[in-house]
């Protein structure tokens, strides 16, 4: 790490109508994220409901190949299920170094050694109205696959790098892929991408000197041992092995899709989603849709989590503008920070469940019901106290 230069400068904190001013301002925020994390959660469950729909309705039509060799009509138009070795009429070839593989994709992934920038920097309180700011920039070195761009650098004459890549990145897809007879379309093609380094050695580049080969990979360098700035390497990558290869035993893939003719193509269920499923490995039509479920499952709780948090930063910016109130009370300030913080969780949750349970009461009404009152809970607690109060006063 190479240190650079240090700025020093001093910032006015904000007084008491700027923090008032922001709070408002705030609030205009805060009802934006709270109409697009509600937007996010409805369209979430729709698209959660319409995809298990579509693996329920898939499972239960789905028919089992038992020879990907023999191509039967009978199956034409329909939801099938194989299982095989991938296999392509040719391998795949880089002419620029001359690497050949036979696989169904090989990427050639080009990095340059390049200098990177960074910035930290220190907030220090005066006491005085006023906050220092110290900015300190330093410099490293590292590989990296697209261009750093060095214009912005603070010491931008000792710290430069090329404006371009010497070499560029290039993919390489077989066109024609098959398990036993049957062609894979484009979008089974577009999963097989469980990619692995494809180790090189001296034969690869026997006949060029401008190149060297160090820990299984080319590079345009001097001494791969101690990289300069502008120096590239180049790794090539490949994935789902087929025909004959010396890198290991053709890559056997599961598939669910829909057959027409010799092809296997994608399938449109009622519920209204598309079909069109490879994994690598030998798996049973079952086992495919559980793990289809599974990642419908975790995509879902993703994007619920990313839901709630735009609705609970929103809650924070609407009632920011009750902490700014008094925030020159430090006691009272911490209290009600507390109090607001618990408010805001609160309803988040509540309003995220309450998004989350009407897209689930018409396709599993218990299920949606049951996330319904969960969502009620805090009020009718919070109902339940106030009468109990009231009864004792």
């Amino acid at each position: 790490m190479e240190r650079g230069r240090t700025y020093v400068s001093y910032q006015r904190n904000p007084g008491f109508c700027d923090r008032v001013g922001s709070s408002l301002v705030g609030i205009l925020v805060g009802l934006v994220l709270l109409v697009a994390g509600s937007c996010l959660l409805f369209w979430n469950e729709g698209r959660a409901v319409q995809t298990a729909k579509s693996l329920d309705e898939g499972l239960n039509m789905v028919v089992k190949l038992p020879n990907t060799q023999v191509v039967s009509m009978e199956n034409n138009g329909k939801l099938v299920h194989l299982t095989g070795e991938l296999q392509t009429d040719q391998s795949l070839n880089d002419p620029e170094y001359r690497v050949s593989v036979h696989a169904v994709k090989l990427n050639r992934v080009v990095e340059m050694y390049q200098w990177e920038e960074h910035v930290t920097e220190r907030k220090y309180d005066q006491g005085n109205g006023e906050t220092r700011v110290e900015k300190e920039y330093s410099y490293s070195q590292k590989w990296s696959s697209v261009v750093i761009r060095s214009n912005g650098f603070d010491d931008s004459i000792n710290h430069r790098n090329p404006g371009s890549m010497p070499v560029e990145s290039r993919s390489y897809v077989a066109p024609n892929v098959n398990v036993g007879e049957f062609i894979l379309s484009e979008g089974l093609k577009s999963r097989i991408k469980n990619f692995q380094q494809l180790r090189l050695d001296h034969h690869h580049v026997s006949d060029r000197h401008d190149v060297k080969v160090f820990d299984g990979m080319i590079y345009h360098s001097l001494n791969p041992s101690y990289p300069q700035v502008g120096d590239t390497r180049i790794k090539f990558e490949y994935a789902g092995i087929s025909g004959k290869s010396q890198i290991g035993p053709q890559t056997v893939v599961s598939i669910v899709a829909r057959q027409i003719n010799a092809k296997l193509l994608p399938y449109q269920t009622i519920a209204g989603d598309t079909l069109e499923i490879l994994y690598e490995g030998s798996y049973s039509a079952k086992e495919i849709f559980g793990k289809e479920k599974m990642q419908n499952s975790i995509f879902t709780w993703a994007i619920r989590f990313g839901g709630w948090l735009l609705m609970f930063i929103g809650f924070t910016c609407l009632t920011s503008i009750v902490t700014t109130l008094v925030d020159w009370l430090p006691i009272i300030r911490d209290v009600m920070a507390m109090g607001v913080c618990l408010m805001n969780l609160s309803l988040s949750i509540s309003l995220s469940l309450t998004i989350i349970a009407i897209g689930w009461i018409f396709y599993r009404p218990l299920l949606g019901f049951s996330i319904l009152a969960l969502a009620l809970t805090p009020f009718i607690v919070s109902k339940v106290k106030n009468s109990s109060s009231r009864r004792i006063d």
